[in-house]
C-alpha cells in the first residue's frame, strides 16, 4: 500500500490548536501519517493521526478512519493503545491517541534479529489477551501484524493498535472478494478467501506474527500479493523447528497450531493461547521433579564424564593398543581387548541406566529435551542482560593478545627448527616462555568470560540428547522395558504423566474484566 501524503501543517496546526501542539512526524503508513504532539491541556505528549487530504476527500475512507478512532475508544485494556479524542476540523479528520515510548515489532526485529524464545512468549500473551479482550466485545482486528504492535519502553509491554480494518459487532463476519481487506502476508485463510472471519482468524494472523519473531523471516514470502494470498490459503506453513531449531518445542507448536489452515484446529479462543503462553512463561517451577532430576544429574556428572573420557582415550586405549602389539599370546590380547572395551561401554551401559530409570517415571525424550530448550533460552537471556549479547571489550583485547602471543611463540619455535644453538640463549628462552604463557592465560581468561556469556555447556548439553546420540539411547533403552512389572514401561506417549510445558488451556483468570 502506498504510503499516505502528508497533510498541509499549517491546516493541521490551526486545527489542532490549541490544545495540541504538534512536536514531530513518527511514521506514515497507507491510512494516515502519525504525530507526535504535546497535550497542552493535560501537559503529556500525545500520538497523532491523521488522515492525509486525499483519503479525508471520500467519504468511504473519512468513515473508516473514525470508525477505527471510535472502535479502539471502545475497549480500555493494558495492551491495547487508549484512543483520547477524535475531531474534524474543515475536511480534515484526525484522532489522538496514547503515545507509546518504544518501537513496533517490525523495527525492533529489523534492529536486533529475531526475538529470544521468553519474549515472544510474552509478546503473544499480551497480545493474546488484547484480542480475547476485543473479540468478547465483538471486535475482530483482521489486520494483526508487526507494524500494528508497540513495545513500550518502559514496561516493556506488548500493545496492539490500527483497529482500521476491524470488523465490529459481528460474530461471524464475511469480507468478499471485491472488498478484501487486511495484509497479504499475515491474512487467515478465511480471510484471504473473502469468506467468513471470527477471532480464530486473528489468531492465525498472530501466529504468523509469532512465526516471524522467531525466525525473522515470514512463513510465506513473495513480492506478488496473490501469490502470497494463495500459499496462505493452499500451502502448509513450514514446521517452526525446522526455520528456528532452537526454539523450545512448546513454544514452536503452539505457533504452528495458530498456523493450522482449519480454523477447528487452532486455538479455538485468544484466551487459550494466552494461557498457553503463561504456563509455558511459568513452566520452571512446574517442571517435574524427574525431568529437573535427571537435568540436574547431567549437569553434576559432566565434569566426571570429562574425566573419565580423558583418562580413557590418553591412558586406557593406548595401552591397550601396546599391549596388543607387543603380545603374541591370543588370550592375552583378548583379555586386553576385552578389558579396554569394558573401560569404553562401561560409562555407556552407566547412561542407559540412567535413561531406563527416566524412562520408568512415565515420563518421554520429548520431555527431556523441551525442558533442556527452555532452561538453555531463559539462562541465556539471563546472560545477555548481564554480560551482553556480543562479545566485551575485555573478551576481544584478551583473543587479540591470546593470538598475537601464540604467534610471537609459533614465530620462535621456527626460528628454533632451523638454529638448534637459539635454546641455549636464556633470554630467549626466557622471553619464548613469557610469550606462551601470556597466550595461554590470554585464551584462557577469554574463554571463560565467553562461556560465563554463552554457557556453552547448556548448549552442548542440549545438543547432545536432541541429536543421534541423545535418541539413540533412549531408543536402545527403552527395549524391554515394559516387561518388569506389566506396567511401569508403558514408555513414550502411551500413559505417561502430564508433561509441564503441555501446551493445553488451563484455567488461568482472564485479566480480561
Amino acid at each position: 500500500m502506498p504510503e499516505a501524503q502528508s497533510p498541509d501543517l499549517d491546516t493541521l496546526h490551526r486545527a489542532l490548536q490549541p490544545r495540541y501542539v504538534l512536536e514531530r512526524a513518527l511514521g506514515r503508513g497507507g491510512m494516515g501519517v502519525v504525530y507526535l504532539a504535546t497535550d497542552v491541556q493535560l501537559d503529556r505528549l500525545v500520538a497523532i493521526k491523521v488522515l492525509p487530504p486525499d483519503h479525508a476527500a471520500q467519504p468511504a475512507a473519512r468513515a473508516r478512519f473514525l470508525r477505527e478512532a471510535r472502535t479502539a475508544a471502545r475497549m480500555s485494556h493494558p495492551n491495547i493503545v487508549p484512543i483520547h479524542a477524535a475531531e474534524e476540523w474543515q475536511g480534515l479528520a484526525y484522532y489522538a491517541m496514547a503515545y507509546i515510548d518504544g518501537e513496533t515489532l517490525e523495527q525492533r526485529v529489523k534492529r536486533s534479529g529475531p526475538l529470544k524464545p521468553l519474549e515472544t512468549a510474552r509478546l503473544l500473551r499480551d497480545v493474546a489477551w488484547a484480542l480475547a479482550y476485543a473479540h468478547a466485545r465483538g471486535v475482530i482486528h483482521r489486520d494483526v501484524k508487526p507494524d500494528n504492535i508497540l513495545f513500550d519502553r518502559h514496561t516493556a509491554c506488548a500493545m496492539v493498535t490500527d483497529f482500521g480494518i476491524a470488523w465490529v459487532d459481528a460474530p461471524r463476519s464475511t469480507t468478499g472478494p471485491q472488498e478484501l481487506s487486511g495484509t497479504p502476508e499475515f491474512m487467515s485463510p478465511e480471510q484471504a478467501c473473502g469468506g467468513w472471519v471470527d477471532g480464530r482468524s486473528d489468531t492465525y494472523s498472530l501466529g504468523v506474527v509469532g512465526f516471524y519473531a522467531l525466525s525473522g523471516r515470514l512463513p510465506f514470502e513473495s513480492r506478488d500479493a496473490r501469490v502470497l494470498i494463495a500459499s496462505h490459503i493452499a500451502e502448509p506453513a513450514p514446521p517452526v523447528s525446522r526455520v528456528a531449531p532452537g526454539v523450545p518445542g512448546p513454544l514452536a507448536r503452539a505457533v504452528d497450531r495458530c498456523l493450522a489452515k482449519n480454523p477447528e484446529a487452532r486455538f479455538q479462543r485468544a484466551e487459550d493461547l494466552a494461557n498457553t503462553m503463561t504456563r509455558l512463561l511459568e513452566e520452571n517451577s512446574a517442571s517435574p521433579v524427574a525431568v529437573r532430576a535427571f537435568v540436574t544429574e547431567s549437569k553434576l556428572l559432566a565434569a566426571p564424564a570429562h574425566v573419565y573420557a580423558f583418562f580413557v582415550g590418553g591412558l586406557v586405549l593406548p595401552l591397550a593398543l601396546l599391549g596388543i602389539i607387543s603380545t603374541t599370546a591370543p588370550l592375552a590380547r583378548l583379555g586386553i581387548v576385552v578389558a579396554a572395551l569394558a573401560a569404553v561401554a562401561t560409562p555407556v551401559g552407566f547412561v542407559l541406566w540412567r535413561v531406563r530409570r527416566f524412562l520408568s517415571t512415565g515420563y518421554a525424550w520429548e520431555d527431556l529435551v523441551d525442558l533442556l530448550q527452555v532452561e538453555l533460552a531463559r539462562h541465556l537471556e539471563e546472560l545477555a542482560f548481564a554480560y551482553g549479547g556480543r562479545p566485551t571489550r575485555m573478551e576481544r583485547v584478551l583473543r587479540t593478545v591470546a593470538y598475537l602471543a601464540l604467534t610471537g611463540t609459533g614465530v620462535w619455535v621456527a626460528l628454533v627448527t632451523y638454529d638448534l644453538e637459539a635454546v641455549a640463549d636464556l633470554t630467549q628462552s626466557l622471553v619464548a616462555a613469557a610469550t606462551a604463557t601470556v597466550a595461554l592465560l590470554s585464551a584462557i581468561v577469554a574463554r571463560l568470560r565467553t562461556e560465563n556469556r554463552t554457557d556453552p555447556g547448556a548448549g552442548r548439553r542440549l545438543a547432545f540428547w536432541r541429536g543421534g546420540p541423545g535418541r539413540w539411547l533412549f531408543r536402545v533403552a527403552v527395549i524391554r522395558l515394559r516387561g518388569q512389572d506389566g506396567s511401569a514401561g508403558r514408555l513414550a506417549v502411551e500413559s505417561r504423566p502430564p508433561r509441564a510445558s503441555v501446551f493445553t488451556p488451563t484455567p488461568t483468570p482472564s485479566p480480561n474484566g
